[in-house]
Order: C-alpha cells, then sequence, then structure tokens
C-alpha cells in the first residue's frame, strides 16, 4: 500500500527525533566512562554514537526537504536530497571507520593501553540493548514506508549494537590482562562500520545514475504490461528508482487501425494495471506506437509529410487530372509505417465517383517509399 508524502514525513520525523534522544545519551555515556575509566574502545564506540546524533540530524533535514513533491524547478519532486543525504551519511560512516582504525593502531603500537573500568563494562551493556531496540524500532518504521535512508539509518544503529558487542568482548579481555584486545575490539569495529557505509554508498550511488530496478522487479513490471489487451509488443522500458519509489516510461505497440482514443485507453489501462500490481510507482509514462521503430529521435526535417502536405499533393494530383474533387467532403485517415503510408479516402458518391474516374488508388506521396490508397464512400 502506497505511503503519503505526509505520512512519509511524519514517520521518518518521529523516528528520527527517537534516534537523536537515545544516541546523544548513548554518546555522551560513552565517551564519558570510556575516557574515564580507560577504554579506548568504548570512547570510539561513543564517537560512533556522536555521528548517529549528526546523521539523525541529516535525515531529518532531509526527510523535510525530500517529501515538498513537485514544483517547476522540480517536476520529478525532491526525493532526490534523500538519496544524496543517505551518501553523505555512508561517507560519514567509512570516515568513522578510518578514525576508529587509527586511534586504536595508534595505542597498540605506542603501548598506550590501559586496564578499563567495570563501569565500561555497564556502558557496553547498556549500549547493546539501547542500539538493538533502536534498531528494531527504525527498520519497522523503515519497512512501512520504504524508504531505504532511514535502513541505512537502521543499519547504523545495529552496527552501534555489534560494535558494542565486540567493545564488551575487548573489555572483558582486557580485565583479564589481554591489554590488547581492547584496541582490536576497536578495530574490528572500525571494519563493520566501514563495510556498511561502503554498502549504502554503493547502493545510494546507483540510484543517483540512475541505475533501473532489479531483475524481479522488472519481469514482474514487463508481466503486467503484456497482460494488457490491446498491447501487440512494447519497446523502450526504462526504470529507475528515487528515494525507494520507482520511475517507469515505456512505449506500447497496439494495432495501426484503431482510432487515437482507443491507443489512448490502453495506455491508461497499462498505467493503472502497473500502479496496483507494482508498490511505491511514482511516475508512469506510457507512449502509444502503431509501429516498431528506431529508438533514437527523428530529424524532423527526415520525416514523412505531414497531413496538410498530404493534401496539398493531392490536390495537386487532382487537378493535374483536370477534375473538381471538393477535399472538405473527403475524410482523410493517414496511416505511418516505416517507408510506407497509408491513405484512407471517405468520399460521398459524386466525389468517390471522381476519384475512381482519376484512379486516385495510383496517387503517390512525395519523399515516401510508398503510397497505399483506398477508397470507401459514405451515405453523404
Amino acid at each position: 500500500m502506497a505511503v503519503s508524502e505526509v505520512e512519509r514525513y511524519q514517520a521518518s520525523k518521529k523516528v528520527t527525533i527517537v534516534g537523536m534522544f537515545v544516541n546523544t545519551g548513548l554518546a555522551v555515556l560513552k565517551m564519558l566512562i570510556g575516557l574515564v575509566g580507560g577504554s579506548p574502545a568504548l570512547f570510539a564506540d561513543g564517537v560512533h554514537s556522536f555521528s548517529d546524533l549528526l546523521s539523525d540530524i541529516m535525515v531529518l533535514f532531509a526527510a523535510k526537504h525530500a517529501n515538498k513533491g513537485a514544483d517547476n524547478n522540480h517536476p520529478y519532486g525532491h526525493e532526490r536530497i534523500e538519496t544524496l543525504a543517505t551518501v553523505i551519511l555512508s561517507i560519514i560512516l567509512i570516515l568513522v571507520a578510518l578514525l576508529i582504525t587509527y586511534h586504536a593502531l595508534s595505542n597498540w603500537f605506542l603501548g598506550d593501553l590501559m586496564t578499563p573500568d567495570q563501569w565500561t563494562i555497564y556502558a557496553a551493556i547498556f549500549s547493546i540493548l539501547a542500539n538493538e531496540g533502536l534498531f528494531r524500532y527504525t527498520m519497522v518504521t523503515a519497512n512501512r514506508i520504504d524508504s531505504d535512508l532511514l535502513r541505512a539509518n537502521a543499519w547504523h544503529s545495529r552496527s552501534d549494537m555489534w560494535s558494542s558487542v565486540v567493545v564488551l568482548v575487548g573489555l572483558i579481555g582486557s580485565m583479564l590482562g589481554l591489554m590488547w584486545m581492547d584496541a582490536l575490539a576497536a578495530i574490528i569495529v572500525s571494519i563493520m562500520i566501514g563495510k556498511m557505509g561502503v554498502k549504502w554508498c554503493y547502493k545510494a550511488l546507483s540510484e543517483l545514475v540512475d541505475t533501473g530496478v532489479d531483475d524481479v522487479l522488472l519481469h514482474q513490471i514487463e508481466e503486467t504490461i503484456k497482460k494488457i489487451d490491446g498491447v501487440k509488443h512494447y519497446h523502450c522500458l526504462r526504470t529507475r528508482k528515487m528515494a525507494g519509489q520507482v520511475v517507469l516510461d515505456v512505449h506500447i505497440l497496439v494495432d495501426s487501425h484503431i482510432t487515437a482514443s482507443e491507443g489512448h485507453y490502453i495506455a491508461e489501462h497499462v498505467r493503472g494495471a502497473l500502479s496496483l500490481s507494482v508498490e511505491n510507482i511514482k511516475d508512469i509514462t506510457v507512449h502509444v506506437d502503431v509501429a516498431e521503430h528506431p529508438e533514437q529521435v527523428v530529424n524532423p526535417k527526415d520525416m514523412p509529410p505531414a497531413r496538410k502536405e498530404i493534401l496539398q499533393q493531392l490536390a495537386s494530383y487532382i487537378n493535374k487530372k483536370h477534375q473538381n474533387v471538393d477535399l472538405c467532403q473527403i475524410e482523410m485517415f493517414v496511416y505511418y509505417y516505416p517507408k510506407r503510408i497509408e491513405l484512407y479516402l471517405l468520399a460521398p458518391a459524386k466525389e468517390l465517383e471522381i476519384l475512381q474516374l482519376i484512379d486516385v488508388e495510383c496517387f503517390q506521396i512525395n519523399g515516401v517509399g510508398s503510397t497505399n490508397v483506398k477508397l470507401f464512400g459514405n451515405s453523404k
């Protein structure tokens, strides 16, 4: 079920504010106890929690501005702000990982190690419980509104939880006489943080460069289009994502002799079916084709004549036959195909007789490979 932009923002705001309070408390607690208790790993873990606080502020900012909706300068909306914020958050993760590693290695090789205080263990246990609870709370909301940014923030909390587990093990080892375990714990924490940062950064950057949806979702979209009555084929199917929402456009091939109204009806049927079968569709563009054609843009100078020019050529052809035909009485249906045009002329009895007399079916349009003219009479 799609979530409105207002609901998306309110949910993101609520969970982020909760995270900010939790991370503020954890950052102050772990940094203070880590500093006083003599544990570089716990202090580094506190710095990690402080980075969570900064990321929460960024998430709150992005959630507000990413859900403003479309405007003249941003016709597709502002969701890419959320994607950009995810990239920045991921970079923060990677930088924090590097800083923790540098700090731990410096202490290790310089021999600046000491036995931590027992309060550091209590702080690590409290951090484990608090971060795991925050992870589960944030992930539930992220899945409900399908926000990659909130998922990244949730995993940030989960990385804090695991880093606190590693810190706890290191603290216990240090208290048992293995002084290096605290520094090792800090290095392991940094690897975990860095790995998560690289993962989410890659995903967000893929979205920024308009990487398409995964194969499973693409197959689902294709199957939905194929099932629509009136769609003979499709091509130029393109997809991309914006903050968890899908944007797609596709060309559908319909029968060449149906009306423009019926072609529009089929296209709207495709749009409706896709919006119901695929979750989080933000925008769907369906272009109607009556023949396969190259995907590249065609220079207007190279296109076949338009209706107005065809009428002029037809009038010239009739005049050369020294006949007088009221073209206003004739309905002309034009069907364009690659290198070929079909003309269906629907004429009253008088005009039909003259057109048959001058053999109008031999009329050929200039600049076109071949012209096929068919005459039909009406009751006028």
